[in-house]
C-alpha cells in the first residue's frame, strides 16, 4: 500500500512539473507568428530566384530592362545595360558614295554616276569640251575646242566650212551659273576665206554674197574678217551617266571689219565636257 502510494505521488510531481515546464517550451510556436515567419522566408526565397532569373535574361538581351517585385510593395528598377557596341553597316552600290581624289565638288556613286550641284561647279572641274556647231561664226558647220581657266571663263577655238570657204575661229566665253539651263556670252573673232579660187559656191551663203567685193566674187579668192558678239543659253547634263553632255543655241552679231557691216547669224550644237 505504501509503495502505490509513493507511485502515486511522484506521478503527480512529474505531472506538475511537466505543466510547470510546457509554457517556456510553447515559446514562439502560436499561429500568428508562425504564418508571419513562413511568408517572410517564402518573399526572400521567391526575390532570389528573380533576381537570378533577371541576370540570366540581361546576359541574353542585355538592352532590356527588368521589373522587380518586393513583398508587399511594387518597384520598377532599371538596370543598367551596357553601351551596345555599334557594329559597321554594310553598304550598297547603291547608296556607297565614294569622294574622287582630287574633285572638290564631284562625287562618284557606283549607280547614279557623276553629280554636280550648278553648271559652274561641272565647269570648274571638266577643264576641257570638244563639240559641234551648225550655223553662226564658224560658217554653215564647224568643230569647237573650249578650254575653261575658270568656274565661268574660258576660251574657244574651232573650225568651220560651207560651201566654197572654210573658217578658223578663236573667242573668249564667258559662263553664267545655273543649275541645268545657264546662259553665257562669247566675244571672238573668225576669218571666213578661201585661197582655191575659181568657184562661186560663196552665192550660197548669204553672209559671204553681202560682203565680198566684185573682185573677190569674179576670181573666187578672198579672205574676210569678222569680230563677233554671240548671247546665247546652254542645256548642262549634271549627274548620271551623261553627265557633261550641253546642248546650246546662240545669237551672234558679225562685223564684218572692211565694210564696217553688222550681220546677224545663230547657230545651234553640243558638246561634252571632259
Amino acid at each position: 500500500m505504501l509503495k502505490v502510494s509513493a507511485c502515486s505521488l511522484g506521478a503527480l510531481l512529474f505531472l506538475s512539473l511537466g505543466q510547470a515546464h510546457a509554457a517556456p517550451l510553447n515559446l514562439g510556436s502560436d499561429a500568428a507568428t508562425i504564418k508571419t515567419k513562413s511568408r517572410s522566408i517564402e518573399a526572400e526565397y521567391a526575390r532570389d530566384i528573380r533576381r537570378q532569373n533577371q541576370a540570366e535574361s540581361l546576359e541574353e538581351n542585355p538592352q532590356q530592362g527588368a521589373l522587380v517585385i518586393e513583398a508587399g510593395t511594387t518597384k520598377q528598377e532599371t538596370l543598367a545595360a551596357p553601351a551596345a557596341v555599334s557594329k559597321p553597316q554594310r553598304s550598297t552600290s547603291s547608296d556607297a558614295i565614294h569622294s574622287i581624289p582630287g574633285a572638290t565638288n564631284t562625287y562618284y556613286s557606283g549607280s547614279n554616276g557623276y553629280s554636280y550641284d550648278t553648271t559652274l561647279k561641272m565647269r570648274a572641274e571638266r577643264k576641257v569640251g570638244a563639240g559641234v556647231a551648225v550655223g553662226g561664226s564658224l560658217g554653215l558647220a564647224g568643230f569647237n575646242m573650249e578650254l575653261n581657266f575658270e568656274d565661268a571663263d574660258g576660251v574657244l577655238a574651232g573650225f568651220g566650212t560651207g560651201p566654197g570657204y572654210n573658217t578658223v575661229q578663236v573667242a573668249w566665253k564667258h559662263a553664267f551659273d545655273g543649275d541645268f539651263l545657264a546662259p553665257y556670252t562669247t566675244v571672238g573673232y573668225s576669218r571666213w576665206y578661201n585661197s582655191r579660187g575659181r568657184s562661186s559656191d560663196y552665192e550660197n551663203s548669204d553672209i559671204l554674197d553681202r560682203v565680198l567685193t566684185e573682185n573677190e566674187k569674179k576670181t573666187g579668192r578672198f579672205g574676210t574678217d569678222f569680230v563677233n558678239a554671240s548671247a546665247g543659253l546652254q542645256y548642262n547634263q549634271l549627274n548620271g551617266e551623261f553627265a557633261g553632255l550641253s546642248f546650246f543655241g546662240e545669237l551672234t552679231a558679225m562685223w564684218e571689219v572692211k565694210r564696217s557691216m553688222i550681220l546677224p547669224s545663230g547657230s545651234v550644237g553640243a558638246i561634252y565636257y571632259f
